[in-house]
């Protein structure tokens, strides 16, 4: 009995051990059909898994890639216009008598870094800008053009940023209005600005409307709208290419230039050429940006009230402007 019980028992152990331990290992490279994995090297890998490569060739933590929209830009922007040979004011063209040689600007704008107020995901953004009427012995070229503003904003849709904002402006035309027309004791206007923008990097189509009410200065209201599409890759050789942006206008007003001045200010259509490299250095996503734009411009009914009202032949009806502007991001 108990030399069949030690029997049993070595039956039985021998049994568990054979589940337990594991399988040889085999001599000999080991394959596997059709996958081959390479030490360092990224092209095997699908595209979901690529990550950023470490200094030992491995990859360090994976992360997806931002939604590109108007709230995720750059928290300061500073664009640069190097020449326009018009002076316009939201597509309106003034006459050479008022503004000779054209118009250069510096415009920079700084997102704060929180942009989740009152956690309500609302972000601030203070913007300022200086520049020059060529030709200071013209009406509007004599002091320089000054704005500084504040805005609150919020991304309500995928691609769509609304903003509301004060601005503050001294000089250019509205300045001249205010002073010569109004009885402002400066060249100053004041405004409440609501603004929607849209840019949809992805489809190409981009816009914007704006809504300003002055009350200093300047008392009425302004329309300011836009749309467009970037036709991308229009050039693409070498390590260079460019897209091109199309885009029409129209701004209205409503006693903005004066007591019964409503109507149209003007018309426009634009088409501007954004050279970019793939390296990253300059265009699309890159820091820094050059874009050479024309623009025909059309002044509407409102042209005609608003000599009427001044008595002095303000608002050419037709312009055609080149420009080029510079930008930087960061």
């Amino acid at each position: 009995m108990m030399k069949r019980f030690f029997l049993l028992s070595i039956v039985s152990i021998s049994g568990t051990l054979a589940v337990e331990t594991p399988p040889a290992i085999p001599d000999g490279q080991v394959t596997y059909d059709e996958v081959s994995y390479q030490s360092g090297s990224s092209s095997e890998l699908p595209p979901e898994f690529m990550g950023t490569t470490s200094g030992t060739g491995g990859y360090d933590a994976l992360s997806a890639p931002a939604a590109i929209s108007p709230s995720s830009s750059p928290n300061t922007v500073i664009d640069l216009l190097l020449y326009a040979s018009n002076y316009q004011v939201r597509g309106m063209g003034v006459t050479d008598d008022l503004s000779n040689y054209g118009t250069s600007h510096l415009y920079a704008s700084h997102t704060f870094a929180n942009k989740n107020l009152f956690h309500k995901g609302i972000q601030q953004r203070v913007h300022g800008m200086a520049g020059v009427i060529w030709d200071a012995s013209c009406p509007l070229g004599d002091i320089m053009q000054f704005e500084a503003g504040y805005s609150i904003g919020k991304e309500v849709l995928p691609n769509l940023l609304v903003e509301v904002g004060y601005n503050f402006k001294r000089g250019g035309l509205e300045g001249f209005m205010a002073q010569s027309f109004d009885d402002c004791s400066h060249r100053a206007a004041q405004e409440i600005v609501l603004t929607a923008r849209f840019n949809d990097h992805q489809k190409g189509f981009f816009g914007h409307a704006e809504l300003g009410a002055s009350f200093y200065g300047l008392t009425g209201y302004y329309v300011d709208a836009e749309v467009g599409y970037r036709f991308t890759n229009v050039i693409n050789k070498a390590n260079h290419g460019a897209d091109l942006e199309v885009s029409c206008g129209m701004a209205p007003s409503f006693s903005y230039w004066g007591s019964g001045v409503d109507g149209i200010d003007a018309y426009r259509i634009r088409v501007a050429l954004q050279p970019f490299t793939h390296g990253g250095r300059l265009g699309r996503d890159a820091r820094l940006s050059i874009t050479p734009w024309v623009q025909c411009s059309w002044t509407g009914n409102n042209a005609r009230k608003i000599h009427h009202h001044t008595g002095l032949g303000i608002a050419d009806h037709f312009q055609l402007t080149v420009g080029v502007n510079a930008g930087y991001r960061f």
